[in-house]
């Protein structure tokens, strides 16, 4: 556990001080409807195509993800779900933006 948090402070104070981690705020100017709309379908697409990544994952391997998720209770196949669901959103918001 010490070794852990000397390797975060060490990598945390080598940390390049100008990358920014995070996009600054616009402020209020920046909600109007078109881009609150645009938000909205945006979001829906990046859900629709996540739902079809995972009917073409199931279909690709020939997995019952159901049947191991919910029956068998398999924390594996859950993990690597996880992961696909993740890479598959990195993908889809890299696509959109």
């Amino acid at each position: 556990m010490k070794r852990k948090l000397l390797a975060l402070i060490l990598v945390l104070s080598f940390w390049p001080s100008g990358v920014v981690l995070a996009q600054s705020g616009g402020g209020v100017d920046d909600l109007s409807p078109w881009v609150i709309a645009s938000t909205i379908v945006y979001g829906i697409i990046g859900v629709v195509l996540c739902v079809l990544s995972y009917l073409a994952f199931d279909r690709l391997f020939h997995l019952d993800l159901q049947r191991e998720l919910v029956e068998d209770q398999n924390m594996a196949v859950g993990i690597m779900l996880a992961g696909v669901f993740i890479g598959i959103a990195i993908v889809v918001a890299a696509a959109i933006t």
